[in-house]
């Protein structure tokens, strides 16, 4: 009997059609009749229902070399009739002008392949299809300007690549370009950084961030303890505007402005995505929740845990900039009051729970609206000021014996290492198990409800303070943007004083207290205008051409930035605390382990 087998044909026949061109060809015996095939729906690490299948165009197909019926059976999935053949194949192409990190890019610059938004495979039949090993060729378009493929994908050793599945071939995007590249071998394996667009960042220092990298490499394994990959690839894309990371098993996708190099601030941010997205190489990868376990790619896959394996590992990549001298202690701090700002000024954050927040990312997240601010919160960033509350309150607790360090090895070396998907339930237990203490409470606060977060009193015990620095003026609690030169709202924060005057998303602002303002003079009326505070305002605003006056009573402003500090008359215990906490010194070791 010829076992099932899958092979992928990928051709790039010309980069300015911004077309792939892609074979798949299925063989074996007793292949069902039809065959059906599908496209994902959604990248994994990329919560939200991309419906991929919309650039799928001239499908065809063939059963052992004769034409074969072809019809559309869903959104994503086509159905051929090939007649008992023991070799069916599909062709089609796929438009390729999305440069993201979940989706494919072809130009004369550069290619980009992503595995979910380019390659279909069999589905139903009650077959594991996603389980069958796959094979991968790719034709280059002619001249390529020196193109070279990195992927980690393994080579087959007849100029192709070979998966072990389907999931490992979605897992290992590939990018075709010129780039500038670096092996960098750290702890026995061999990464390798691949860089494009960096003739566009007037700052970039291609040495320097490889020094760097390596740095991050250094700090991420030595707080997991083991690198479980044989290999690494960095596909790193600087583009104007760009954003965005999507983490894989044995690499990671990172796309930045190539402006990123000019500042420290827009360098941290490419460092930490940089570890953010490495350090998922165990925290997702192989540490996952039950919610993802397993993989389907046809429909949304719920889990309530996000807020920790996003927004702890957003908590984490800074730490690891912090242990690799990355980042120093003042920029740590600086970071998470800029993050705890944020969360303070997102009214949302009293409508939604962080596990609330986890299992909505499919509706809620990605799809951001006028209301949004006032409807949800981030489970990335309040998630990363959780597990800091939750990290310190663990070192208090164990007297400076654990750390969330020792949480993150436990779920790694017991679940993660034995590919046990971690329970939804239970948090409290895991952490217990890890390090000895109970902080039900913490997770109840901070995870499970829509209380404010318990700030002052864990930060006391851990002998830091927070206070925010007070700015002189007022607020109309309003999210304003300058569209075509017209100043628009976004969105009216919920319960402040343009909620409470009527203001709606989609009003023009035309004029504050009979005067025309746009952006900038708005801006500096608010900061100047302390006295205004209490006293009723005219407000000319253009709702859908209507010239209409409300009135608007602007309120003292919040805070717009805080500050954690050291609290100069700490107890001894808690100036140790804090120095450890800082990576500043370190604890003596008990009889177990000690995470430093």
């Amino acid at each position: 009997m010829t076992p099932l087998e899958l092979r992928y044909d990928v051709a790039v026949p010309a980069a300015r059609d911004h077309l792939l061109r892609v074979r798949l060809t299925v063989r074996g015996d007793a292949l069902p009749e039809p065959l059906v095939v599908a496209m994902p729906a959604w990248a994994p690490g990329s919560y939200l229902i991309r419906e991929f299948a919309r650039h799928v165009e001239a499908l065809r197909a063939t059963g052992d070399g004769a034409a074969a019926g072809v019809v559309k059976v869903r959104k994503d999935a086509w159905a051929v009739a090939h007649g008992g053949a023991r070799e069916v194949t599909v062709e089609y192409a796929v438009y390729a002008r999305d440069l993201t990190v979940r989706t494919n890019h072809v130009d004369e610059s550069f290619a980009w392949i992503n595995g979910a938004s380019t390659y279909l495979r069999p589905v139903g039949d009650d077959r594991d299809w996603d389980a069958l090993p796959c094979t991968l060729a790719l034709a280059l378009p002619l001249p390529v300007d020196g193109w070279r493929v990195y992927t980690a994908l393994d080579l087959d050793g007849r100029g192709g690549w070979r998966a072990r599945d389907f999931h490992e071939l979605v897992d290992s995007p590939l990018l075709l370009a010129a780039a500038d590249h670096r092996h960098l071998t750290v702890n026995g394996r061999v990464h390798t950084l691949a860089v494009v667009g960096h003739e566009l960042a007037l700052a970039y220092d291609g040495d320097r961030f490889a020094r760097d990298v390596t740095r991050v490499i250094e700090a991420a394994t030595a707080l997991y303890g083991e690198a479980p990959y044989d290999r690494y690839v960095f596909h790193v894309i600087l583009t104007p505007g760009g954003r965005g990371g999507l983490e894989h098993a044995r690499g990671s996708a990172v796309m930045a402005s190539p402006d990123a190099f000019e500042t420290d601030d827009g360098y941290h941010e490419l460092l930490a995505l940089v570890a953010h997205e490495f350090l998922h190489l165990w925290h997702v990868k192989r540490v996952r929740p039950a919610g993802l376990v397993p993989l389907d790619y046809s429909r949304e896959n719920h889990t309530r845990l996000l807020w920790l394996f996003e927004g702890g590992t957003s908590y984490f990549d800074r730490r690891v900039l912090l242990r690799a001298r990355l980042l120093s202690a003042t920029q740590f701090l600086r970071h998470f009051a800029a993050e705890i700002a944020a969360l303070e000024d997102t009214p949302g954050r009293f409508a939604q729970s962080l596990e609330e927040a986890s299992f909505d990312a499919w509706i809620k997240l990605y799809r951001p609206d006028e209301h949004t601010p006032n409807s949800t919160v981030s489970y990335y960033r309040k998630g990363a000021v959780a597990c800091l509350l939750l990290d310190l309150a663990i070192r208090v607790r164990s007297e400076g014996r654990r750390s969330l360090d020792d949480v993150m090895r436990h779920l790694w070396r017991a679940y993660g290492a034995k590919e046990k998907p971690v329970p939804e339930e239970g948090v409290e237990a895991l952490v217990a198990e890890a390090t000895g203490v109970d902080v039900s409470d913490v997770l109840d606060r901070c995870v499970r409800s829509t209380e404010p977060l318990p700030y002052e009193k864990i930060f006391a015990h851990a002998g830091f303070g927070l206070r925010g620095k007070r700015v002189r003026g007022v607020t109309l609690g309003l999210r304003t943007r300058t569209e075509g030169g017209r100043l628009v709202v976004l969105s009216t924060l919920r319960g402040g004083p343009g909620a409470r005057a009527g203001v709606s998303p989609g009003d023009e602002i035309i004029g504050f207290a009979g005067r025309r303002v746009d952006e900038a003079a708005l801006r500096e009326r608010l900061r100047r205008g302390a006295a205004l505070a209490g006293r009723p305002i005219e407000l000319l605003v253009a709702r859908r051409e209507r010239l209409i006056t409300v009135t608007v009573t602007p309120v003292e402003a919040s805070p717009d930035t805080f500050e954690i500090f050291r609290v100069e008359g700490a107890s001894p215990a808690a100036k140790m605390l804090a120095e450890w906490f800082l990576e500043c010194a370190p604890v003596a070791p008990d009889d177990g382990e000690t995470s430093r």
